[in-house]
C-alpha cells in the first residue's frame, strides 16, 4: 500500500502529526495549515486525504478525483476577482467575463498538474462569501459511499469578517468524515473564532536542498538560475518565482545602490532609485527590495562574526567595506525596523512614507 504522505517534502515534522493524528484515529475537522507561502501545504492536503482514503479500500477512480480537485471528493475554493456590476448574493463567478473564466479554469489546471504552482488571477483580492455558502450547499449533499471529503480553502486570511463569519457554523460541526484545510501564510488575519475551531500545523521554510528538488522535479528552470536565488527564497516555491519574475539581478542591484546612496545621505538618489524599481509592481517588488535589504544587513552580521556564507556572492565588497567604515553599528535594530516596515504593506500604508521612512532609518544607521 503506498503511503502517500511519505512523498511531502521538506515538512519531516508535519507529517508526523498528520501520521500519529491517522493512526490514533483523531484527525481533526479542521486543520489550519501556516508557514510561508507555498512550502508544500496543498499538496500535503491532497496527500493526506489519499492517505485516508487509501486506508479506507478507497477505489482508484476517487485518487485521480483528488488529483483533479474534483467535487464531491475536494471542494475547492480560492480568492476571485468581482465581476462587472457584481452584487453580493450573486453567484462566485457567475458575473465574471467568459474571458475570465477561461483564464480561471487555465490557471486551476496548472495547478491540478503541479501542486507547486501559484495561481495567479488578476484582481484577485478575496475570497467571496458566496464562495464560502457554497459550503453549506456542499456539506448538505449526502455521500455515504465516500468516508472521507475535504474542504480546502487557498488564502484564507483573504476571506473578509462577513466570509469568515459565515464558514463558523460550518467549520464548528461538519459531517462525519469531511474535514477543513485553511492554508495561509498570514493566519494573524485571521478571526479568533476561526483559529479557536481549527488545529493550527506550521509549515516550516523549506531547506535549499529540497527547494531545489522541487523547483528541478516540477518546473523548467534552468539551474544556474535557480542557484542564483535559492539562498533569497527563505525557504518558499512562491519566493523563487517572485524573484525570478522581476529580474532578480535588477534587484540586486538596485537594492545595493538604494543603500549605497541611503547611506551617503543621497536622499533623492534613493527615493528616485526606490520609487522607480516598484512602479510596475508596487507591493511585490516593494517586499522583495526590503527582504533584500534584511538579507545584506544579516550578510553584515555574518562578516562581523568571521562568517563567509554569505547571501550577497559578488557583492562581498561592499559588505566589508561597511564593516570596515561602521564597526559599531546596532545591525539588530535595523534588521528589526525593516521587518516591522515590511509587515505594513499588509495594511495599504502610502508605499512613498513607507519608502521614505526606510531611507532615512538607513541613513541614521551611520550618524550615530
Amino acid at each position: 500500500m503506498n503511503n502517500y504522505l511519505d512523498s511531502v517534502v521538506g515538512q519531516e515534522r508535519v507529517i508526523e502529526i498528520l501520521s500519529n493524528f491517522i493512526r490514533s484515529e483523531q484527525l481533526p475537522h479542521a486543520m489550519l495549515f501556516s508557514g510561508p507561502k507555498n512550502v508544500g501545504q496543498h499538496y500535503t492536503a491532497k496527500q493526506l486525504l489519499k492517505e485516508l482514503l487509501a486506508k479506507n479500500n478507497a477505489n482508484s477512480g476517487w485518487f485521480i478525483q483528488v488529483d483533479k480537485l474534483e467535487e464531491p471528493l475536494v471542494k475547492y475554493i480560492i480568492p476571485l476577482p468581482r465581476g462587472k456590476g457584481e452584487k453580493a448574493d450573486d453567484h462566485s463567478v457567475e458575473k465574471l467575463h467568459d474571458s475570465e473564466i477561461e483564464i480561471l479554469q487555465e490557471e486551476i489546471n496548472k495547478k491540478i498538474k503541479n501542486s507547486f504552482y501559484q495561481i495567479s488571477l488578476e484582481n484577485a483580492n478575496s475570497i467571496k462569501i458566496t464562495s464560502i455558502r457554497d459550503i453549506k450547499k456542499y456539506l448538505s449533499f449526502n455521500y455515504s459511499d465516500l468516508p472521507y471529503r475535504l474542504i480546502l480553502i487557498e488564502d484564507a486570511h483573504l476571506m473578509g469578517v462577513e466570509a469568515q463569519n459565515a464558514l463558523l457554523k460550518s467549520l464548528e460541526e461538519p459531517p462525519h468524515g469531511v474535514f477543513f484545510v485553511l492554508i495561509t501564510d498570514k493566519p494573524e488575519f485571521l478571526l479568533s473564532t476561526i483559529k479557536s475551531r481549527c488545529w493550527e500545523i506550521p509549515f516550516a521554510p523549506l531547506h535549499d536542498k529540497d527547494v531545489e528538488y522541487i523547483l528541478i522535479n516540477n518546473f523548467d528552470f534552468n539551474k544556474d538560475d535557480v542557484h542564483k536565488v535559492i539562498q533569497f527564497a527563505e525557504g518558499s516555491i512562491y519566493k523563487v518565482f517572485e524573484l525570478l519574475n522581476n529580474d532578480f539581478e535588477e534587484l540586486l542591484d538596485t537594492t545595493i545602490n538604494i543603500l549605497r546612496y541611503s547611506l551617503a545621505n543621497k536622499y533623492n538618489t534613493s527615493i528616485k532609485l526606490f520609487t522607480n524599481i516598484i512602479d510596475n509592481n508596487p507591493k511585490i517588488i516593494f517586499e522583495l527590495i526590503i527582504q533584500l535589504m534584511i538579507n545584506w544587513f544579516n550578510d553584515v552580521q555574518k562578516i562581523k562574526a568571521g562568517d563567509k556564507n554569505i547571501h550577497f556572492i559578488g557583492y562581498e565588497d561592499t559588505v566589508e567595506k561597511f564593516v570596515q567604515k561602521f564597526p559599531d553599528t546596532k545591525i539588530d535594530e535595523i534588521i528589526f525596523k525593516l521587518t516591522e516596515l515590511r509587515k505594513n504593506i499588509e495594511y495599504n500604508i502610502n508605499l512613498n512614507l513607507l519608502v521614505l521612512n526606510i531611507i532615512f532609518n538607513i541613513s541614521s544607521l551611520v550618524k550615530r
